[in-house]
């Protein structure tokens, strides 16, 4: 209807300085949800006022001229012509507006009919009076270029003619979506548009024009199958019949007798030849993609139970032998039929005996960039359940393959002597080997598997095989969480032996294998940065560990960053904020400075120690809101950053009994992840980065990371502390050793004792006594941290520790990211994905476009890319998910476009009481590039005009006829 708002637009620009407007649209032409209007009202400022009843028009007339914001009025009237003229006491009567209509000018009163549309748009004043007949004018106007198309067409064969007839076929040939057949004889093309996609207005034209009509149903009677049926025959069948018979053809020679056998009422149209079904179902799709998904949906919805386990158990036999490959990759049109069969494959992958030829195999056919695939319907066809499967399964795989290097690992530690472990094996592992991914993987396949929908239809409506399945399938992540915690607590176990054979060591030679948070401005800013020349910045982030930084945070950085040097880095013990992140900008250990200093003046110290800088440390205000931003400082020509990402989230998450008796995290690992942590990183801290100029250098590092707290208690003596706060879940600072203090073996087996000098830690401390209005000295001997599986309990105190903490000796919590980084050209790299493009001011109702170009850059144009899009657009913690698209990227580029009708029903009330509600739509990308994957994302912001005039019920559907409708504004 674009060509029809732009004719009205014309009119209306024409007489734009007029005080008082009036659009008489009885047709109902002007689309509810189409903006221009509205668009030309606010630029030229005239108020809308929108109304088919006279009850509605006075609510609003009257509102708008009390008005003090009201200028000038634009009404549109849309009471249909024969209400006007001829009043009944059963409907509401029409506007009335004598009053305004007397100042108003006669060029000032635009009667929108569409018989002058048609002749203004064809040059042809002979179109009847019946174009202005509302049931033409509905077909018509929902086939304005086919009308146009037709119109052409006749005048090619007629260049003066145009009977009844003549106007009849164009309306019926156009309504069927075929223009181009309306004065010659249909090709098969057409016949499919017909049959399969115009029967709905086929059935209208019976009483429209029913001369047409049988004109039409007689080439059809003489067309071939299945054309032949739509002449006689209600078209439902045949619809089902023909996408049923494409399904079941993909699989089975006989699915002539396996349709019959499903639905007896479908035989009469099962005698179709299978070359035509191969040939046409492409087409079909081709034609109207939307309309073949909707038509594949009603069949697959027609599919009983019965039907299913007919055609997925006793024929295709999908949970034997692997069959479920065979399914998946045969099948491209039906994702009832892929996902089931998906299930499938997930609880064999879940399995004891996994049959591994089969699962790579599906593994290749969901994962691979094969070229074909973006050619296929069903990857077209949004699914969340075959997303949430996919994933699902994606997971599962990467998890086992994980699994197999952690066996092996663990494996090699029974017979290694802990004098041999170094911190290099176990980073390695932790690292390279993506073991540290584990935690996060298994959460996130939980929230999967619990969560979500993970069946294409209710359990009740489908073969008990598939419930059986996602039960076990369930039961088998449960064993795997289970499984891989006890694994990674071997780990853990022999990674504290490491770490009590070494890190004295590592404190007091400056080991070259290993740097600890103390040194980074040392050894890590200090040889690659020239702080007289260079630009640098400084991302210090809060409680990160290292599966954050590879998941989530890396693929950010690396997208816009070079990476110059990774360096082997350990939090300092006990990994606290306060002992580790402050010596990080003291550049020493906590015996050197005064843990109750700030950061700013330990930074200052230590530039002008180690950097000669003279200046002054600076606090900087954040230019947005400085969401999960902690502090910034400014020294000359270096920035510092610091994110509280996941620190502040980690704590206080407790532990749950689940009814089927799991103990759970309140807040699953996944859930921060991706819907805080990951948020901020989208927005906050890529806003830092876009900002930062090119060759600017980038240090990055993390002051400890978090783990799971055990859940055995190992009860601490209040006669060991100076003071019972001196005792945490994961350490305790002893004012004597345990030796001194003769602690039970129970409790020395189970900790590990460090002397506070041979952790660099001060072996006293000036305290505050409110009581007593006094300051006394602490005085440490010792500090013990828990062995894996044990927790400390502070005296008299109840023992119920969170889920996650930090503090103690673990793999999760000591190694950390320390990173060097330069910021690259916007042209280095694979691909260029340029800024978001669309309207930012929309109208209630009316759909949004927004679009984003990706291209190679030059030096790799002779690549094709996987891409895949992804898109939200979100209000404060509230994200709508748009559907994900896949594209292959080449040498022409590509474009990846949104439209979507924004919600407006969850405008606040505050949104609807300033009449505006605001938003961003966030376009991302994945792709592959050498062995990582990239993500890029852009984001905008846009706003939608909440319609106060827009007319929506006030009262029972039922009564609107009679009452009419009303802003809901005014209700």
């Amino acid at each position: 209807m674009f060509m029809f708002s732009s004719w009205v637009l014309e009119k209306l620009e024409a007489v734009k300085h007029e005080q008082n407007l009036i659009i008489e649209d009885s047709l109902r032409l002007l689309p509810d949800a189409d903006g221009s209007v509205h668009r030309f009202a606010n630029e030229n400022g005239f108020t809308v006022i929108v109304a088919s009843t006279n009850l509605v028009f006075r609510e609003l007339f009257e509102k708008a001229i009390l008005s003090k914001e009201t200028e000038k009025l634009l009404i549109i009237d849309r009471a249909p012509a024969r209400r006007r003229s001829h009043a009944s006491l059963t409907k509401a009567p029409p506007p009335f507006y004598p009053d305004l209509l007397t100042r108003t000018s006669g060029t000032a009163r635009i009667k929108i009919m569409l018989r002058q549309f048609l002749i203004e748009k064809t040059g042809d004043p002979n179109w009847p009076l019946e174009s202005n007949d509302p049931r033409f004018a509905r077909l018509i106007s929902g086939s304005i270029e086919g009308v146009l198309k037709a119109h052409a067409s006749l005048r090619v064969a007629h260049p003066t003619r145009f009977t009844d007839r003549d106007f009849k076929t164009i309306v019926a040939y156009s309504a069927l979506g075929v223009p181009e057949a309306a004065f010659k004889r249909p090709e098969a093309k057409s016949y499919w548009r017909i049959c399969l996609f115009g029967y709905p207005a086929l059935a209208e034209l019976d009483s429209l024009a029913p001369e047409i009509a049988r004109s039409i149903r007689d080439e059809i009677r003489i067309a071939p199958a299945p054309f032949s049926w739509f002449a006689d025959s209600s078209p439902d069948p045949i619809i089902r019949a023909f996408y049923l018979s494409t399904i079941l053809a993909q699989h089975v020679d006989h699915w002539k007798l396996l349709l019959t056998s499903i639905d007896s009422d479908l035989k009469p149209f099962s005698d179709i030849d299978v070359s035509i079904i191969r040939e046409a179902a492409p087409e079909l799709i081709s034609i109207d993609p939307i309309r073949a998904n909707q038509d594949l949906q009603e069949v697959e919805a027609s599919l009983t139970k019965e039907g299913l386990k007919l055609i997925l158990l006793d024929q295709l036999k999908i949970f034997t032998q692997g069959r479920f490959a065979d399914v998946i990759e045969k099948e491209r049109y039906s994702i009832l039929i892929r996902s089931l069969s998906l299930l499938a494959a997930l609880d064999n992958l879940l399995s004891d005996t996994p049959q591994n030829e089969f699962l790579e195999k599906v593994n290749d056919m969901l994962f691979s960039e094969q070229q074909n695939k973006k050619e296929l319907f069903i990857e077209q066809r949004a699914s969340p359940v075959w997303e949430n499967l996919k994933a699902a399964y994606r997971l599962t795989k990467i998890i086992r393959d994980i699994r197999i290097v952690l066996n092996d690992a663990i494996k090699n530690l029974k017979v290694k002597p802990t004098s041999e472990l170094s911190f290099e094996w176990f980073r390695h592992l932790w690292n390279e080997q993506k073991v540290n991914r584990l935690e996060y993987y298994l959460s996130a396949l939980e929230r999967l598997v619990f969560n979500v929908d993970f069946l294409p239809r209710s359990p009740n409506d489908l073969p008990a095989a598939f419930l059986a399945a996602s039960n076990r399938i369930r039961e088998r992540v449960n064993w795997l969480r289970d499984d891989t915690l006890n694994s990674l607590a071997i780990i853990n176990t022999h990674y504290q032996g490491m770490i009590a054979a070494n890190y004295k060591s590592w404190i007091t030679s400056g080991s070259s294998e290993i740097r600890l948070t103390s040194q980074f401005l040392r050894r890590c800013v200090k040889p690659n940065w020239d702080p007289q020349t260079e630009k640098a910045t400084v991302f210090v982030f809060d409680g990160m560990r290292y599966d954050i930084w590879e998941e989530l945070v890396r693929p950010i950085f690396e997208d816009r960053m070079e990476i110059i040097r990774e360096y082997s880095a350990s939090s300092l013990l006990p990994s606290e904020t306060h002992i580790s992140r402050k010596a990080i900008f003291a550049g020493t250990f906590p015996d050197s400075f005064s843990t109750r200093s700030g950061e700013d003046a330990l930074l200052k110290e230590v530039m002008r120690s180690e950097f000669g800088y003279k200046g002054d440390v600076e606090v900087v205000a954040p230019d947005g809101m400085g969401t999960g931003e902690t502090v910034r400082y400014r020294a000359g020509n270096i920035d510092f950053f610091i994110f509280e990402l996941c620190d502040k989230e980690l704590h206080k998450i407790p532990i749950k009994t689940l009814p089927d008796g799991r103990c759970v995290s309140g807040r699953p690992l996944a859930f921060i992840y991706q819907q805080h942590i990951k948020n901020i990183i989208d927005t906050e801290v890529m806003a830092i980065i876009r900002g930062l100029t090119p060759d600017t250098k980038v240090f990055v590092v993390a002051d400890h990371g978090f783990s799971a707290i055990g859940r055995e208690r190992i009860r601490i003596e209040n006669t060991w502390l100076n003071d019972p706060y001196d005792c945490f879940y994961l350490n305790a600072w002893l004012k004597q050793s345990l030796s001194d203090v003769n602690a039970p073996r129970k409790i020395r087996d189970n900790v590990l004792e460090f002397p506070v000098a041979d952790l660099r830690m001060p072996d006293s401390e000036e305290v505050y006594d409110r009581s007593t209005n006094r300051s006394w000295s602490k005085k440490f001997a010792s500090i013990i941290f828990p062995r894996t599986g044990f927790a400390l309990s502070r005296p008299k105190a109840n023992f119920n520790p969170d889920a996650y903490s930090h503090g103690g000796i673990s793999i999760q919590e000591m190694l950390v990211p320390m990173l060097v980084m330069r910021v690259k050209t916007p042209e280095e790299g694979l691909l260029v994905i340029s800024p978001l493009t669309g309207k930012m001011d929309l109208i209630e109702g009316e759909e949004a476009e927004f679009r984003t170009a990706v291209q190679l850059t030059q030096s790799h144009k002779n690549q094709e890319v996987r891409v895949e899009a992804q898109a939200v657009y979100q209000e404060k913690e509230d994200t709508v998910s748009l559907p994900n698209q896949v594209q292959y990227i080449s040498s022409g580029g590509g474009e990846i476009i949104y439209r979507f009708i924004p919600d407006a029903s969850d405008a606040s009330d505050e949104e609807r009481k300033v009449g505006i509600m605001e938003r961003t739509i966030k376009i991302s990308i994945n792709y592959r590039e050498g062995q990582r994957m990239i993500r890029k994302a852009r984001a905008m912001k846009f706003s939608i005009r909440l319609n106060s005039e827009k007319i929506v019920r006030r009262v029972p559907a039922h009564l609107g006829k009679i009452l009419g409708l009303t802003p809901r504004s005014m209700k």
